[in-house]
């Protein structure tokens, strides 16, 4: 007897939940508001004979995800505090509601989400059991986009599933989904000359937008190689003549006589810094942001290939007029400085620029691998010194020279210049090469997987980027054929108007008024 009663309160309770969601279209925020209320806070109304019976019927909510039915307990919805469906449940108005939900019907209770039932499942296993692990066959950033919309956190994930998605989703290119050349920012907008600075930007920056960015890429490499192979070749002495260099004591003989590079290579390197400082200068003067655009590491790269020649002949010249020799000799190391432009291919190549990234994020490793050696190479040159100062003829006569030992011997360098005498001095000298070995090797595995994964992720991106040109490249192709049909229809147009045209106008001439 109280079974039947508590099914037939709760057959009654539906019949008042539907027509309280009839009233609800009529008024709109009353009767949704008693109806969310009434169904959604069960277990504030007082327990009555049956309650066992009123929790089967009135504690459970149907969710509709993409089709896939789930009935799930009010209970276990409130074990994630400020997800989306616990908020739901306390929701109190029906704008409130449809803005945790697509649809609702307070009748069923049962609420409509249009999204991926194949996640949702996974999550809803989060809310029975516990446990979060990751969907076969779908993308990770996919799966962290569900989990955000049903108010989540990845830092649920099972440890067998959170690597497999913190590695999947590090890999992925940020890149914004659809997008395109055309939706993309057009940093020139509203400057001078915006489309002609926004073509040449393209041209000397990027070797993937045109046919003509790409031979301005190869000439400036080959520019590049043709610039440290003449450098090179200049240091050969049978490239070189002699040049008189006037200084303080040569004065009255004339100067003193020293060898420089022959007047081709000089020519050369004329030749080559013009072509590198007007492509910077072209660069430097259709950048839409100059100040990002100077601090630029690549940028100041380019500036360090092109500053060593002006200022080697800055130098000179001033040697030669006053007779500096200080001045002469830092003319020369500038002139060695210009090997550094070799660093320019580091625009064009994806190793170079991987192997930059790398050392920039490995800064741990680099500070973990410098504080090791150091500390070995202190404590072995403390206890080498000790053992080997008093012995005659000895070469550890002072610290930092055995620090230098010490750090040639940990690096299994070995000159050879500075070495122990002692049978203590050469067990020291021992252990400080085994140590030395050790210290060194622990941490580069970790920069060489820092290196492999950037590169991977570099490849990955420089794919991903080659195929939306491509398809940029044929919806070109496509919109300028569109232009063309509809230029060609307008014209058949015209002509077809006109022809009609002509009869009318020969009919309205033959007849007599």
């Amino acid at each position: 007897m109280v079974r039947s009663s508590a099914v037939d309160a709760c057959h009654i309770k539906d019949d008042v939940s539907n027509l309280l969601e009839e009233l609800s279209f009529a008024m709109p925020g009353g009767g949704a508001l008693q109806a969310a209320v009434a169904f959604m806070t069960p277990e504030n109304q007082p327990l009555l004979p049956g309650a066992s019976e009123r929790s089967q019927c009135g504690g459970t909510v149907i969710l509709n995800v993409g089709g896939s039915i789930h009935q799930v307990k009010w209970d276990t919805i409130d074990k994630f505090p400020k997800s989306r469906l616990q908020r739901l449940r306390y929701a109190a108005s029906e704008t409130e509601i449809l803005s945790l939900c697509d649809s609702f019907s307070l009748g069923r209770r049962e609420f409509y989400f249009d999204r991926s039932p194949r996640i949702f499942e996974n999550i809803l296993g989060l809310y029975r059991k516990g446990e979060l692990h990751l969907t076969e066959s779908v993308c990770p950033r996919d799966f962290l986009g569900e989990l955000e919309y049903w108010g989540l956190s990845s830092l649920y994930l099972e440890p067998c599933c959170a690597y497999t998605m913190q590695r999947s989703s590090w890999l992925l290119p940020i890149m914004e989904p659809g997008a395109d050349q055309e939706d993309e920012a057009n940093p020139f907008d509203g400057m001078c000359c915006s489309k002609l600075r926004n073509v040449i930007w393209k041209l000397f920056e990027d070797p993937n937008s045109s046919n003509a960015a790409k031979v301005l890429m190869i000439v400036s490499s080959l520019f590049l190689i043709a610039s440290i192979i003449m450098l090179i070749l200049s240091t050969v002495p049978e490239f070189q003549e002699l040049a008189t260099i006037s200084t303080d004591k040569d004065n009255d003989n004339g100067g003193k006589e020293e060898k420089e590079e022959i007047y081709f290579f000089r020519i050369t390197e004329a030749i080559f810094v013009g072509w590198f400082t007007l492509e910077y200068l072209i660069r430097f003067i259709v950048a839409p942001y100059k100040f990002d655009f100077l601090i630029s590491f690549l940028n100041i790269i380019d500036l360090l290939g092109i500053l060593p020649f002006f200022v080697s002949t800055l130098l000179k010249l001033l040697s030669s007029q006053y007779s500096l020799k200080y001045i002469a000799k830092a003319a020369q190391i500038f002139r060695i400085l210009r090997i550094l432009r070799i660093f320019k291919l580091s625009r064009h190549i994806t190793g170079l620029k991987t192997l930059g990234t790398t050392l920039r994020n490995s800064h741990r490793e680099l500070l973990l691998l410098c504080m090791t050696v150091s500390m070995g190479m202190l404590i072995f040159a403390g206890l080498a010194y000790a053992l080997e100062k008093d012995e005659p003829d000895t070469m550890f006569y002072t610290l930092p020279q055995t620090l230098y030992w010490a750090i040639v011997t940990m690096t299994s360098t070995g000159y050879g210049d500075v070495a122990p005498t002692t049978a203590a001095g050469k067990l020291i000298a021992s252990l400080c090469a085994i140590c030395g070995v050790l210290c060194i090797t622990l941490p580069i595995p970790i920069i060489v997987a820092n290196f492999n994964r950037y590169y991977e992720k570099s490849i990955i991106k420089e794919e991903i980027e080659e195929q939306r040109s491509i398809i940029n490249n044929n919806w070109d192709e496509t919109k300028k054929s569109i232009k063309e049909a509809r230029y060609r229809i307008s014209l058949e147009m015209e002509q077809f108007a006109r022809k009609r045209k002509k009869p009318s106008l020969n009919g309205t001439n033959g007849t007599s008024p």
